[in-house]
C-alpha cells in the first residue's frame, strides 16, 4: 500500500495551475489561446494511464526478461460537453504497439496481464469506456 500527495494550487496567469509532488512541479493550463504552458487535466488524465500501462509493462518485461521493444501506446480520448461548463471524459481508445517475437496469441496475453497490474489503468476504466487495440 502506498500513499501519494500531490499539491496543486492556481497560478496568477489565467487558467494556470501548478502541481507539486515530492520534489516535481509541474504544469496545467488550458490549451486555450494563450493558455498552453502545459497539458491539460484531460491530457494528464490519458498521459496518467498511458503511463501507468507502460510502467506496468516495462515491469512485466524486467521480471521476465522477455523479448519485447520499442513498447509504446497511444491513448485518444473522447469528452462530452454537458452544458453549463461541464463535461466528461466519455471514452479512451488505446492502441498498443510493441516488437517481438511472440505469437498473436502471447501477445494478447501479455497486453491482458499488463491491463491487470496497472494500477491506473483498473482504476479507470471502472468511470470510463476504455478500448484497448493490439497494432
Amino acid at each position: 500500500m502506498s500513499d501519494y500527495l500531490v499539491k496543486s494550487k492556481l497560478e496568477n496567469k489565467e487558467w494556470q495551475i501548478a502541481n507539486q509532488v515530492r520534489n516535481h512541479t509541474f504544469i496545467c493550463d488550458d490549451n486555450g489561446k494563450g493558455h498552453d504552458a502545459g497539458p491539460n487535466p484531460v491530457e494528464y488524465l490519458c498521459g496518467s494511464v498511458d503511463s501507468c500501462i507502460v510502467m506496468s509493462a516495462g515491469m512485466l518485461i524486467k521480471a521476465h526478461q522477455l523479448n519485447v521493444k520499442n513498447f509504446r501506446v497511444e491513448n485518444y480520448a473522447k469528452t462530452e460537453n454537458l452544458g453549463h461548463g461541464k463535461s466528461v471524459v466519455t471514452e479512451m481508445q488505446i492502441k498498443v504497439f510493441f516488437d517481438s517475437d511472440m505469437s498473436q496469441e502471447e501477445k494478447e496475453k501479455f497486453l491482458a496481464h499488463i491491463l491487470h497490474v496497472s494500477t491506473v489503468y483498473q482504476t479507470v476504466k471502472e468511470a470510463v469506456k476504455i478500448y484497448v487495440e493490439l497494432a
